[in-house]
């Protein structure tokens, strides 16, 4: 039995340890491939560079090079009830556009806030956004409590500070844990060094917070897509399946260029798959050649799709 499938993204300051806190969860969970770990440990002893968790994730050369994410990682990992796609986005202002992308694609929220550092600018400006955005379920991972000697009173006085930050925003009920995803406690295990602490770790707190969506297949087919990379001669598609079912032969329209193509090949994260289903992110492949930017929208070509000069929305 397929497990329900849940996007959730990682929010929070550049420096309060996003890619660090992912990249050990994966890491606990038994995620990555043992060879995957293996090539990254290889990587990091030639240039000379003591292993980090968050090198898991930041697999860009420019990322390496410049230690911080640039770009929108997805990555999947299961717990014992769910099979999540994590979404570790940019925490630097001005990877702003990035970060929207990748949290528009959300169930829910993962926010890595320091407990060394305390809640700074865009601990606050991606609280906002990820609301706007209307992502109701949010999880808090207080994060470095290494760095602070694991301090009960260190812990309680920012968990006021950011519960009246959390309340004004109606997210008043998020659990937060803290944590240290350098040293692993109360990411996937329990940790030892916080026996003050009763709460579960990261992982299950995620278990019992969040509940997946439920997936309207029913609907037309709706896809967004999120960006297109060349790989060995190839223009692969990536983009998630907001309704609908994609399946591979399907002739699709693609919006707003009004283009039509029919869908070759659906890749789910290293595998081959016939169809794919509302929440998961693909790579797809077309018939013909065709150029797409980040945003177009794929929809079945049998659908009598109205034009429309107007809508409502809530801002």
């Amino acid at each position: 039995m397929s497990l329900p499938r849940i996007n959730l993204v990682v929010v929070g300051h550049k420096d309060h340890g996003k890619s660090t806190l992912i990249g050990r969860l994966l890491y606990d969970s038994k995620a990555i491939p043992e060879q995957k770990l293996q090539e990254i440990v290889e990587e990091l002893r030639s240039s000379g560079k003591a292993f980090e968790f968050a090198y898991i994730l930041d697999s860009l050369e420019e990322e390496r090079t410049g230690g911080l994410t640039i770009d929108i990682m997805q990555t999947p990992f299961k717990s014992e009830k769910y099979y999540y796609t994590i979404i570790d986005c940019p925490g630097h202002r001005e990877f702003i556009q990035k970060m929207l992308t990748g949290a528009s694609q959300a169930d829910a929220a993962i926010l890595v806030a320091s407990v060394k550092e305390g809640i700074e600018d865009q601990t606050r400006q991606h609280l906002y956004l990820i609301k706007t955005l209307g992502i109701e379920r949010l999880v808090v991972a207080a994060n470095k409590m290494d760095a602070v000697g694991y301090d009960e009173n260190l812990f309680k006085s920012f968990m006021r500070e950011l519960r009246d930050l959390l309340s004004y925003l109606d997210y008043q009920d998020a659990p937060i844990v803290p944590v240290s995803a350098f040293e692993g406690d109360n990411v996937v295990f329990r940790s030892k060094n916080m026996p003050w602490y009763d709460g579960d770790p990261l992982i299950k707190v995620l278990d019992k917070t969040i509940a997946p969506p439920k997936p309207p297949s029913e609907k037309p087919l709706r896809c967004v897509v999120q960006d297109v990379y060349d790989l060995d001669g190839r223009d692969i598609t990536v983009c998630k399946v907001e309704t609908g079912i994609l399946r591979v032969g399907d002739r699709i329209v693609i919006l707003p260029i009004q283009e039509e193509r029919t869908v070759k090949s659906i890749d789910i994260f290293g595998s081959d798959a016939e169809q794919a289903f509302p929440g998961d992110s693909v790579g797809i492949t077309f018939d013909k050649p065709l150029s797409l930017r980040r945003g177009y929208v794929l929809a079945g070509s049998s659908e009598d799709l109205e034009p429309t000069r107007n809508f409502t929305a809530e801002l």
